[in-house]
């Protein structure tokens, strides 16, 4: 058993990407922590310890080259310089949950409502500027999405407001770039106004 142990952790070496036994998603090894463990980083951004036992190493070529594992600047690199190491933290921690809560409610439904607001997405928005807010709101918008097409739902909508319009036209410009299987309309006028998205995933975007 330990010559085993010892083979997978080789194999398990900084750089691998590995897909979850026990859960969905796959992610990247950050650290080799010991003969049974290391830290992967998840597609959320955030890093986990994990048993050797529970990963499974992605070797296939076409399977590292997934559609839409876009790489999504992590909380903790958008807002490096603007807030306390405390904020930050306090950050990292409520980013973790939301993707938590957001995975498993993903699971058995077809479709997710996300707010995009700031007040929505962070507790407190001081010391953030508003091009750290944008890109906030941008990676959420990204990784809502990436877990939406990870979960096989067929729609998600995103309320952003009104505005000035720069949000909105960020979500349907990266959708038409990085997302192409994937589509944008305005989300029912009767229900959130003018200030929604609806973002639909095609059947391609789940191989």
């Amino acid at each position: 058993m330990r010559n085993f142990a010892q083979m997978a952790l080789k194999a398990l070496q900084v750089g691998a990407k590995v897909r979850f036994l026990d859960e969905v998603g796959q992610g990247v090894v950050t650290q080799v922590i010991s003969e049974t463990s290391v830290m992967v980083e998840d597609e959320n951004g955030f890093e986990y310890p994990y048993e050797s036992g529970r990963l499974l190493i992605i070797a296939d070529a076409k399977e590292e080259k997934m559609a839409y594992e876009r790489v999504v600047p992590s909380v903790l690199e958008i807002v490096q310089q603007d807030v306390s190491p405390e904020h930050k933290k306090r950050l990292e921690n409520d980013f973790k949950t939301k993707y938590k809560e957001a995975n498993d409610r993903a699971s058995d439904r077809s479709d997710m409502e996300i707010d995009l607001h700031m007040h929505a997405i962070v507790d407190s928005q001081v010391g953030l500027d508003p091009t750290t807010m944008l890109e906030l709101q941008l990676s959420h918008f990204e990784r809502m999405l990436q877990i939406g097409i990870r979960q096989r739902m067929k729609k998600l909508v995103f309320i952003h407001g009104i505005g000035q319009g720069v949000l909105r036209h960020q979500i349907w410009s990266r959708v038409d770039s990085y997302y192409p299987d994937c589509s944008c309309r305005s989300a029912d006028p009767r229900e959130y106004g003018s200030g929604a998205t609806e973002v639909w995933i095609g059947e391609r975007a789940f191989r």
